[in-house]
């Protein structure tokens, strides 16, 4: 389970199928389709995205000092691409539950009608833009007592001069024992979206971050 008010949708979105249901965004009811994306998404989708969320992972990660790459990829899986429900409603693309009202002054509340029951707790925080969603988790990351020791040692490694691309994936492995339920899983999905965000594409998330 993931911690810090983090949705467990990523169970959903881990073990779905490559074709997702496509039918109403707006589709009444409760179930685990919810957390699923509307529709594969196309590789033109994909770069869409990725061209979209780069360059917001790399001014959070000047700003607070995470690793680009992985954030990035951290919202591609969270978010199919920015095509599951809370992501095209709230652009909410980490699927991010709301942290309570001291973290989350300032953002309107967005509630996930279709989140299943066994999920407690379906109020996360609508963001104004993809951008404004990666500055905020890339905060939390930095911040939050769950994450913030894993954060500082990333930055103190890459001051150092250590390899960047080595020290994020141990960050990613660190900060995945709390942030996911299942974190070994979690690493090997968020890595392989990493090395190569868009299909068919040679271009990987490293490349673009740096």
């Amino acid at each position: 389970m993931k911690t810090l008010g983090v949705s467990i949708a990523l169970i959903a979105l881990l073990c779905a199928p490559s074709a997702n249901a496509d039918d109403n965004i707006d589709r009444p009811g409760k179930g685990d389709w919810c957390y699923l994306p509307m529709h594969s998404p196309t590789p033109a989708e994909q770069k869409a995205f990725v061209d979209d969320v780069a360059p917001a992972a790399v001014t959070a990660s000047k700003k607070h000092g995470v690793p680009a790459a992985i954030i990035a990829g951290m919202a591609i899986v969270e978010s199919g691409y920015g095509l599951t429900r809370i992501a095209i409603k709230s652009n909410n693309i980490y699927a991010f539950k709301w942290p309570g009202s001291k973290i989350g002054k300032g953002y309107e509340k967005f509630v996930l009608w279709c989140q299943p029951d066994w999920d407690e707790g379906n109020v996360y925080p609508a963001f104004k833009s993809r951008a404004d969603a990666v500055d905020f988790v890339a905060w939390r990351l930095a911040a939050s007592d769950h994450y913030k020791a894993a954060s500082r040692k990333y930055k103190e490694a890459v001051g150092r001069g250590a390899d960047k691309r080595k020290t994020a994936l141990v960050w990613l492995e660190e900060i995945a024992q709390k942030y996911n339920y299942d974190p070994t899983a979690y690493v090997k999905k968020v890595s392989a979206v990493v090395r190569r965000p868009v299909k068919n594409s040679t271009v990987s998330m490293w490349e673009l971050a740096e």
